[in-house]
């Protein structure tokens, strides 16, 4: 008997022109069941479209698997393939029946930069927020957020920055009445799908963006061969002995702890100023060039299409909030630089092409709108799940990460199944939701996908 599994289509760009992918090209995000085929490269997916002018064919994508390893039982893929101009019909087939399939026409806007910030799950951190992207946006950046869920007022107060950046809901991946041995994308999926939102990053902004980076919400990068990152990654290039054949740059990242304080009036000053350096570093993050890559793994490809490279940043690193740590300070009066221990960062070269006083005047400006002044006393001024989640995440999850020969002999495949969440009545939570639909059987393979995304107070403060 033919065997029965299931995929989830993450999201589907029409491209009317792209660089990489071609003229009126598709790319798809998706996750399949690993035993869908066991070279899923070879895996001939039905395709039709039609065009406005009443034109149409029949085609087969061509797949590429993201993830590099067979550890979870749904694998991310990229599909792509070249349609027909003006496309505005898309569906999957199989012998008789057909999936209709939504797609989206990604960003032209021009931009220099694009920061994209791995999905945000059971976040409290609203400081480690108003300091990246006020930073980012005074070097030349746009920030784009993928969220999960927050504490409630932290959700608000990044619902009303959508002016200044992006916010993509990263939805649960449902298959209603499904068996979990079939598809699972709760247990199933590696690491929140990480390698899928930051390829649908890449996807949103490869026609638009000089350049991508993948980045955390706990990441800063401040340029410093330059007084823009635009300006830092040309020199990067030019300093290169060749150009055409760069893929990505790849910052290390330096360890730092940072003190925030409650019961007080927020000041990116001192939270500049409290930072001590751990005197750790450890594999960074990249910056991609979108024209030579249409999708990415956890952080950065597993490997290069051939002819490509990386370079390593010598010059410059992430600063990267390792640890938080809560004084009680009722007091603006108190001055955070005589905390001992707390000067190290601001004599550092890091911030040397910052102007803190522009950036804290930057936030303050927006600090004016009024629907901001009313979220702003109801920010957390604890964290409940801040440790509960580093344990765990150190404890268990990071260590698997890092392990690969322990990972691969286990067969584990990292996912929120791995930690607890306790739920805290007292700490209300904003959690993505989404229209999810029943699909009947189609074999080989059924589709699904979810539409009407909306922002849920009943679920809870969970990562999945």
């Amino acid at each position: 008997a033919e065997t029965r599994t299931d995929a989830y289509i993450i999201n589907t760009y029409y491209y009317p022109t792209s660089k990489s992918l071609g003229q009126n090209a598709i790319g798809m995000v998706l996750l399949m069941n690993r035993f869908t085929q066991k070279n899923m490269t070879q895996y001939k997916m039905q395709l039709i479209a039609t065009s406005k002018s009443n034109l149409s064919m029949a085609t087969t994508p061509v797949l590429l698997e993201i993830t590099p390893h067979d550890n979870c039982l749904m694998l991310t893929v990229f599909a792509t393939l070249q349609l027909l101009p003006d496309t505005n019909f898309i569906a999957m087939v199989s012998r008789v029946n057909m999936t209709i399939i939504p797609f989206k026409t990604p960003s032209y806007q021009k931009r220099n930069v694009v920061v994209c910030i791995s999905p945000l799950y059971v976040t409290e951190q609203w400081q480690n927020f108003l300091l990246v992207v006020h930073i980012y946006k005074k070097f030349g950046a746009h920030m784009h957020l993928y969220f999960i869920s927050a504490v409630t007022s932290f959700f608000e107060l990044m619902w009303e920055y959508q002016k200044h950046v992006g916010l993509s809901p990263w939805d649960r991946m449902m298959f209603p009445f499904v068996p979990g041995d079939i598809a699972d994308a709760y247990s199933q999926v590696e690491f929140q799908n990480l390698a899928a939102a930051q390829t649908d990053c890449l996807l949103q902004y490869k026609e638009s963006a000089q350049y991508v980076a993948l980045f955390e919400l706990s990441d800063i990068l401040i340029p410093k061969l330059a007084p823009t990152f635009i300006k830092e990654f040309q020199i990067l290039l030019e300093r290169s002995k060749g150009t055409k054949d760069v893929a990505y740059f790849e910052y290390q990242k330096h360890h730092y702890e940072a003190t925030v304080y409650n019961h007080t009036i927020f000041r990116i000053e001192d939270m500049i100023r409290s930072l001590v350096n751990m005197e750790k570093k450890t594999l960074g993050n990249i910056v991609i060039i979108p024209e030579k890559l249409n999708y990415t793994w956890m952080d950065r490809p597993f490997s290069l299409p051939g002819g490509l490279r990386s370079i390593t940043v010598e010059d410059n690193e992430i600063i990267h909030l390792a640890n938080i740590s809560w004084v009680l300070r009722f007091g603006i009066e108190e001055n955070p630089r005589n905390i001992s221990n707390h000067t190290e960062f601001s004599r550092s070269l890091e911030f040397q092409n910052i102007s803190i006083s522009e950036i804290e005047s930057n936030m303050k400006s927006m600090f004016e709108n009024e629907r901001i002044a009313e979220i702003l006393p109801n920010l957390p001024n604890f964290y409940y799940f801040y440790d509960m989640l580093k344990e765990c995440f150190e404890g268990r999850y990071y260590r698997i990460l890092r392990n690969r020969r322990n990972r691969l002999k286990n067969g584990i495949c990292p996912g929120p199944q791995i930690c607890s969440f306790v739920q805290n009545d007292a700490v209300k939570c904003v959690h993505v939701n989404a229209k999810h639909f029943y699909m009947h059987e189609i074999r080989p393979v059924t589709y699904y996908f979810a539409t009407n995304y909306f922002y849920s107070a009943d679920i809870g403060c969970y990562p999945h």
